[in-house]
């Protein structure tokens, strides 16, 4: 085994990856949000809703099929080669399966949806599940030896071909089934390029029913986890399409990317990095507990501002970009504007669980989250409609993030004053600046109002001063922060530091 990094090295490693890792990905988001831009010209609301009603079963059958083996891998210690052989086979063989059960399943969803055109899509979208599964050994291994090439290469280029393959099909009328062309041709880019780039095969003579049922002690309580959320997060869908209607579920769709873009933004660089990281160090309370303090810090420092600064500006922001069609969704996103915070806190705890080895806990925390969400929207959906169905999401978000905290207490050890000493000071600058904001915005610039170039430059500049008073109040009450953050960007510009292990020969 490789000796461990030093703390100074590490935290080095860690800052610089996140920068790359966020910065590919908001290469491939930024294509794919000017994709759904002039696919919102080309398209339906319904239109939208039935092809999010027919891809319901791809996420969550996916799931299944990972098993939770890309966090086995990168967790494993010994005997690599073997793991991911054994993962590889695993993975791969659980797709066919899962894609001929989601095939033979497909009626069902239809029926749910009351649409033929529904059950239509999902027989189609079940052969993108082989894609899917396919490349998960080679992009945990790629994760696991801090190598950014898949956010870097890999995501950008397979949302480029997702956008250009929709928008060319959708252009010549074919609707609905122009967005499933575009999701296999992204499938097919990249499973082609996460194979080349990580420059490993499998060796079958090692594939072994002892390794993978090793594999799958930690793997499953990871997939418990993620199969929860993954569900939690069809719950909406279910709801909206359900009992509203697939208009209103397209609706609720794009509201949904315009909260999802800049909370996976943060997520994309910190798990890609924390959770590595966060492995090679568990077993060291002195340096865990200081590094998991840093990160909840840094991600809610982050988070708070741009999930609050969605009260006064996310409806005008949707009208001006999306156009006037997809006003119901604009409401919907300030509903949503707890998502952002409450799901980044939760996020960086369930990573904490993961690598201390406790991915159990992270499961009770997105369950009651689900159960949350659920009964909310029960009870908000029937006055409230579209809205009714976003503020269940963010009530799932908050109760997540809340178990999360409480059981980071009791499982890691870490204090709980120390957590929310991390939290409060963002929290609180943020509340002042959308209290600010919010008749800056309704009684002065309206920005919704104007034409879209002039109001999203007034959008723009609201935004610009908005995160200024942010700034200002956080460095009130929490002076010490700055000079962290400096600290941090010295680490990062000190260069790499001693060269990280290839994944498969420790």
């Amino acid at each position: 085994m490789n000796a461990p990094e030093s703390p100074v090295a590490l935290t080095g490693t860690v800052v610089r990856g996140i920068g790359f890792a966020g910065s590919g990905f908001v290469l491939a988001r930024g294509i794919t949000l000017a994709a759904y831009i002039v696919l919102a010209r080309l398209i339906t609301p319904a239109e939208l809703g039935y092809f999010a009603a027919g891809s319901i079963l791809v996420g969550i059958a996916g799931l299944f099929a990972e098993s939770g083996m890309a966090a086995a891998v990168i967790h494993r210690r010994d005997r690599l080669d073997e793991a991911a052989a054994t993962a590889t086979v695993a993975t791969v063989a659980a797709g066919i399966v899962i894609g001929l059960v989601a095939l033979a399943t497909a009626p069902l969803i239809g029926h749910i949806f009351d649409s033929s055109t529904v059950a239509a899509v999902a027989t189609a979208m079940a052969g993108v599940l082989f894609l899917f599964t396919a490349r998960v050994v080679p992009n945990a291994l790629l994760q696991r030896r801090f190598s950014f090439l898949r956010r870097l290469v890999v995501q950008p280029a397979a949302a480029l071909v997702f956008g250009a393959a929709a928008i060319i099909s959708t252009s010549q009328g074919s609707g609905v089934w122009g967005l499933v062309i575009g999701l296999y041709a992204s499938a097919v880019v990249d499973f082609v390029l996460s194979w080349a780039l990580v420059q490993w095969r499998p060796r079958l003579s090692l594939v072994s029913f002892r390794m993978w049922r090793e594999l799958v002690a930690y793997g499953r309580h990871v997939l418990a986890g993620t199969a929860v959320r993954r569900i939690g997060d069809q719950v909406p869908v279910v709801a909206a399409g359900s009992f509203i209607g697939a208009a209103t579920l397209g609706q609720f769709q794009y509201a949904n990317r315009i909260v999802s873009t800049p909370f996976a933004l943060l997520v994309a660089g910190v798990s890609y990095v924390v959770f590595p990281a966060f492995a090679r160090i568990s077993h060291d309370e002195r340096r865990f507990e200081p590094a998991f303090l840093r990160s909840l810090r840094w991600m809610t420092l982050a988070a708070m501002p741009i999930g609050l600064i969605l009260i006064p500006l996310g409806e005008p922001l949707t009208v001006l970009v999306f156009g006037e069609t997809w006003a119901e969704a604009g409401e919907a996103t300030v509903a949503l504007c707890l998502f952002i915070p409450a799901r980044a806190i939760a996020q960086v705890i369930g990573e904490g669980f993961k690598a201390a080895g406790h991915p159990a806990e992270r499961t009770r925390a997105n369950v009651v989250g689900v159960v949350a969400g659920a009964l909310a929207m029960a009870a908000l959906i029937p006055p409230f409609g579209l809205i009714g169905v976003a503020l269940g999401v963010s009530v799932d978000a908050i109760a997540s993030a809340v178990l999360s905290l409480r059981r980071a207490h009791r499982g890691m050890s870490i204090p709980m004053s120390a957590m929310l000493a991390s939290i409060a000071p963002p929290s609180a600058a943020a509340l002042v600046m959308a209290a600010v904001m919010i008749p800056v915005q309704t009684l002065l610039v309206d920005g919704a109002n104007h034409g879209t170039a002039l109001g999203l430059t007034l959008l723009a500049g609201e935004g610009v001063l908005g995160f200024a008073i942010y700034a200002a109040v956080l460095r009130i009450a929490a002076p010490g922060v700055a000079s962290e953050f400096a600290a941090l960007l010295r680490t990062a510009r000190r260069g790499p530091g001693r060269r990280q292990p290839r994944p498969l020969d420790a």
